[in-house]
């Protein structure tokens, strides 16, 4: 079976027991190592009710040297009730043979329906490009599901979940809530875990939601204004400064999906206010939050350097760079974004 996406993430969070009835294994792959490990973590606990006894962890290495390794901890019994769970992290596909012929030996990979105390398999591995080994494995058998993971903006569902897990049971105010969402539309997911754990140590003992004026000084505003300077870099045509400030941002824990959402959401208005019939100074005026001062003045001239044909070329470009970003396979991520962030300062110089 084949998942991706919200539906990848919902079979992680709850996968419901009608589903594991009929499940004996999974894979989690996807170019995010803190988003894999976020999904595994709460499958883990799923699976286990938050009992580590019942998990059992296997080196990827000393598994594929010793596979009968694997297939004495899916035979193995536990002494508690309830289903375990054989954990390999950081697979890669030399692994898949192996897996295979285990499977295979203990009638994992049919989906005949499973019995509650039986280990469940879970697997994890960075990208996998579509003829992956592993994918294949996973894919095609019945028992077994492969879960691909790809940075997506978390939605209000799941931060309310995150800060509930993490101690904040009575959350943020819809304006506070709104903030964060953005902010997290924009960091990687190990930050935004540690941006909600310092949030939920600052909201200790709280017994009302946290407001919008006390969750300001806890967000990155120094990494905002970095990224604003990035995407006015690359508006603006200053090529040569891009590499430096991706850079800075990548220290300061901002995921390159977030500056490309950034700066297509940028050249999304540019594009809006290039295509407004009465013209660029009346559709400034409409802006909300409304457009002040040298922000406007930025805009206006941004606007009008582009102009309506190469703006929509811009926004195609940036749209089938997330689309790439989005999808499987072992590419390097951040050369990418940075490509196609140096090639739309170099259009903007030439403009």
């Amino acid at each position: 079976m084949k998942l991706a996406g919200a539906r990848a993430a919902a079979f992680c969070a709850r996968p419901g027991p009608e589903m594991l009835g009929r499940m004996a294994g999974a894979l989690l792959h996807g170019p995010d190592a803190g988003l894999v490990a976020l999904r595994r973590r709460e499958l883990v606990d799923v699976l286990t009710e938050g009992d580590d006894l019942r998990l059992t962890r296997l080196e990827p290495a000393a598994a594929l040297k010793d596979p009968a390794g694997i297939d004495a901890a899916l035979r193995a019994r536990g002494f508690f009730p309830g289903r375990r769970v054989v954990l390999i992290e950081g697979a890669r596909d030399t692994l898949a043979g192996p897996l295979k012929a285990i499977l295979a030996a203990t009638g994992s990979g049919d989906s005949s329906p499973r019995a509650v105390e039986d280990a469940f398999l879970v697997v994890t591995a960075s990208s996998l490009a579509a003829r992956s080994a592993l994918r294949r494995l996973f894919e095609g058998a019945g028992g077994l599901a492969s879960l691909g993971l790809y940075p997506e903006p978390p939605g209000e569902a799941e931060l309310a979940r995150l800060l509930r897990s993490a101690g904040l049971g009575d959350g943020l105010t819809p304006e506070a809530g709104q903030d964060l969402a953005v902010v997290a539309s924009l960091i990687d997911r190990g930050a935004l875990l540690q941006l909600i754990e310092k949030i939920s140590v600052f909201a200790l003992d709280r017994d009302q939601p946290l407001g919008q004026a006390e969750l300001a000084p806890l967000l990155p505003a120094a990494a905002d204004s970095e990224l604003d300077r990035l995407v006015v870099a690359v508006a603006e045509g200053r090529a040569e400064a891009v590499g430096p400030l991706i850079g800075r941002l990548a220290a300061a824990g901002i995921g390159v999906a977030g500056m490309l959402i950034a700066t297509g959401r940028h050249f999304r208005q540019l594009l809006a206010l290039a295509a407004a019939r009465d013209g660029i100074d009346s559709a400034l005026g409409r802006l909300r939050p409304p457009a002040f001062g040298p922000r406007r003045r930025a805009l206006a001239a941004q606007t009008r350097r582009w102009g309506p044909g190469r703006l929509e070329t811009a926004n195609r470009l940036l749209f089938r760079a997330d689309r790439t970003l989005r999808s499987a396979g072992g590419r390097p991520d951040r050369a990418l974004v940075e490509r196609c962030l140096i090639r739309l300062a170099m259009m903007a110089a030439r403009g």
